[in-house]
């Protein structure tokens, strides 16, 4: 027979059911989104120019010189060109977060040839040198092209930095060997081209396999907007219309295998201290931040492509660099004279190839710094010494050797070996630990023994 219980006091169900309604409230009050196409498009106003119109009345050829004609008639705007991406306070933020998303979808390397498509003036180019990149600075504009080269005259790059090439293009070829680039940028400058098919076809065939290509373009309805407007009605330059899914179709058809959008904004998103913990807590009361982002990306196209194929990682990148590293000395206290010698055994465990020692950028070899017997620095670069043959070293591979080393003066010292990828980076900074080993040097007969220590 079943128990009959007391119903319960009103008052406790409502504290019961407090918490349930407090997690249902927001998702009642959320008004989701319709789902709206990437290229869905808005009417083309009665009076506007009609970009698909422009198109067909002029060839590529009168297209190439309305952009060549861009830059002339603008030369005494030139400081402009020179300055950017820091020229105008409204459109320096957008153009650095933007620049800044491209070359995270790049994955660059130092010594990658990269071209740098319809480059314009260059200000993009310069950057992509100063990364220690190849650069081909490509443009249909002569004019622009020779900006560019005044713009690297005027702002010479820093250090041992590779000078680019500079290469016309005449609206139809990309003037470059098959699968002689591992990169493509192309800033701004796609919805531009008359002939998007066709020159995505010939990114595909520049390009190595493996390699990527990103871009920064404009929405599907970039034409409509009053700046493109005003460009074609006084230049009849091209404002072309991006859509993603045509993009996809041709990139497919070209050989690459994947494309990838950017989820960003360059507009902030701020909270109070109570809402930013919300945020990271996973709970969106009282904002939407996905709305925010949707509002700023119906205008905006960050994307990447990927060629068929494998790309091979070498040392020239930080990121997938790891080894392990033994020395064994065959002397810990020196005579006179004597040099420091033993062997070593390194592991590539990680996913680049490490360069051979004779590379002129990023081989790996081992680094020696030297430090007194309290752990103070002495000399960082002491030496180095070669790792693998001619092929350098595949990741899982080890190699093992002996090495000689000219010692340093009369003194008790630690002696560190670590691996480096020159000009790249230490693998210690990687999480790879050095090996560590006492070594005496005693001092010519007659000599004092210097003393040890910090105060030495």
């Amino acid at each position: 027979m079943p128990v009959a219980h007391a119903p319960l006091p009103r008052r406790l169900i409502r504290r019961l059911a407090r918490p349930l309604r407090n997690r249902l409230k927001p998702l009642a009050q959320a008004s989701p989104r319709p789902i709206r196409s990437i290229d869905a498009q808005d009417q083309l106003a009665p009076d506007a120019v009609d970009v698909t119109a422009l198109l067909q009345q002029l060839s590529i050829e009168e297209l190439a010189k309305s952009a060549e004609d861009y830059y002339r008639w603008n030369l005494d705007g030139a400081d402009y060109y020179f300055a950017k991406p820091f020229w105008s306070t409204s459109e320096v933020t957008d153009m650095v977060i933007t620049f800044g998303q491209v070359l995270g979808a790049l994955e660059l390397s130092a010594g990658m040839k990269v071209l740098d498509f319809g480059a314009g003036t260059g200000w993009t180019s310069r950057y992509l040198s100063q990364l220690g990149c190849e650069v081909v600075v490509s443009d249909v504009s002569a004019t622009a092209l020779d900006l560019a080269r005044q713009l690297y005259a005027r702002f010479p790059l820093v250090g041992d930095r590779r000078p680019p090439t500079f290469s016309p293009f005449d609206g139809h070829r990309i003037d470059l060997a098959d699968a002689s680039v591992d990169r493509i940028l192309c800033f701004d400058a796609l919805h531009h081209i008359p002939n998007p098919e066709q020159i995505l076809g010939e990114m595909g065939r520049v390009l190595r396999p493996g390699g990527k290509a990103a871009f920064s373009e404009p929405g599907p309805n970039h034409s409509k907007t009053a700046q493109a407007q005003y460009e074609m009605k006084n230049y009849t330059v091209i404002e072309n219309d991006i859509r993603i899914r045509d993009i996809e179709r041709w990139t497919r058809a070209a050989g690459f295998t994947d494309l990838r959008l950017a989820v960003f904004t360059t507009q902030p998103f701020h909270l109070s201290i109570d809402g930013y913990e919300r945020l990271l807590a996973g709970r969106s009361e009282g904002h939407d931040y996905l709305a925010h982002h949707a509002a700023f990306l119906e205008s905006r196209r960050v994307f990447v492509l990927q060629r068929e194929g494998t790309e091979r990682r070498d040392s020239r990148a930080r990121d997938g660099l790891a080894g392990t590293i033994t020395v064994d000395l065959d002397r810990h206290a020196l005579d006179p004279g004597r040099p420091v010698t033993g062997t070593f055994e390194v592991r590539n465990i990680g996913a680049n190839h490490w360069l051979a020692s004779s590379a002129p950028l990023g081989p790996v070899l081992i680094g020696v710094h030297l430090y007194d017997d309290s752990g103070a620095l002495v000399d960082r670069d002491f030496a180095r010494i070669p790792v693998g043959g001619p092929d350098g070293v595949a990741p899982g591979a080890t190699v093992t050797g002996p090495f000689e080393l000219t010692a340093p003066g009369a003194g008790r010292y630690l002696i560190e070996f670590d691996l480096v990828a020159e000009a790249i980076a230490w693998f210690e900074s990687n999480g790879t630990v050095p090996a560590r080993l006492s070594l005496e040097v005693r001092p010519q007969p007659g000599e004092r023994s210097p003393p040890t220590g910090r105060s030495r």
